[in-house]
Parts: structure tokens; sequence; C-alpha cells
């Protein structure tokens, strides 16, 4: 009696013991996912909660998998010793370069979204220059002028300038927002090196 009361007790905590593994594998599993979207500007999103994502782009939303992270195994004595030994060795390697993001992206595709983003800010600065100029001739073209009818018209003009250069201003901070917090905070989210935002110097011959 009391040997099979043993054997049930070691079957129950068998059990348990299975339980506990499929748990924590799927959870895993479940962990290795992100969300990406782009909103109506453009702008691309990452995100491990599919709640945080708005409402509007849910039905757009990608999901990428991760590999994840392998479950730490306590190491017995005979590895680390190995360990150990290989630690003291000249020619063993500290650190591992990483060339990629936790979605498989390398440094050229951060470098390409940082290059987007600066050609636009500039397109947006050259405009914004090129709006300023054309509305304050007008502003002095609608002063100078007698004729009331040209004038009003001049005004018009240049009030309709204005608000495109308010419009382009609003473009020029979206832009510098994008390469100066949004790109950097998505990639160090993502496990990429800021520094693949950053063009390669160019060697002056």
């Amino acid at each position: 009696m009391a040997e099979a009361r043993q054997a049930q007790r070691s079957s129950t905590v068998m059990v348990i013991w299975m339980a506990l593994w499929a748990s924590l594998f799927w959870m895993g599993c479940a962990w290795a996912q992100i969300y990406q979207w782009t909103d109506r500007r453009g702008n691309v999103h990452f995100t491990d909660n599919p709640s945080h994502i708005p409402a509007e782009y849910r039905s757009m939303a990608r999901v990428e998998r991760v590999n994840p992270a392998p479950t730490p195994v306590a190491p017995n004595d005979d590895d680390t010793k190995d360990a150990s030994a290989g630690l003291a060795a000249p020619d063993a390697p500290t650190s591992s370069i990483r060339d990629r993001d936790r979605l498989g992206r390398g440094p050229d595709y951060w470098r390409a979204v940082a290059q987007q983003w600066s050609a636009r800010l500039q397109q947006h600065r050259q405009e914004r220059e090129r709006l300023q100029l054309l509305a304050n001739y007008t502003r002095q073209l609608a002063n100078a002028t007698r004729d009331v009818w040209d004038r009003g018209r001049l005004e018009a003009e240049a009030t309709r300038l204005e608000a495109e250069l308010t419009e382009v201003e609003a473009h020029i901070k979206e832009a510098e927002t994008m390469l100066q917090t949004t790109l950097p905070l998505e990639a160090t989210q993502l496990g990429a090196d800021p520094e693949w935002l950053k063009s390669p110097a160019v060697t002056q011959p």
C-alpha cells in the first residue's frame, strides 16, 4: 500500500512539473510577437501589446514573430570550469557584435528610414524658404498698391501663402521629432543600435 501511494505521489509531481514547463513555454511564445502598423502620415510604429494599437489601424497591423530567449539552465561544476577556462584564454571573444534587431533587420534598414525622413526635412525646409519669400513679397506689393481691388487680391494671396507656410512648419516639426526622438526610441525598443540611424561619414578624396 505504501509503495502504491509513493508511486501516485511521484506521478502527481511529474504531472505538475510538466504543466509548469508547458505554461512557461506558452508564455515565451506569447511574448515573441511584435505588432507593426503604419499611420496616415506614413509613420511606422511597433508594440508588443495589441491593445496599444489605435482602433482604426488594428485591422492593418502586421504580426512579427521573434524567437523567444532561451531558458537559462544552471551550469554544473564541469561547465563552470570550462567557462572559466574559456574566459582565461587570451583569444576568447569578450562580446558579440550586434548586427540585427529583434525583427531581423540590420543597419541598412534603419539607415534608409532615417535618410527618408532627412530628405523630407530638407524638402520642407526649402519649401518654407520659398513660401516665406513669396509671402513677404506679396505683402509688400499689397501695401504699396493704390488700387483697392489689387490690394485685396494681393492680401488674399499673401494669406494663402502664410497658411501654406504654417502647414510646412508642422511638417518640419514632425520630421525633426521623428529623427531626434521617435526613431531612436523605436530602434532601442527593438534592440537596434541607434548609431545605425546615422549616415556613414563620407571620406574626402
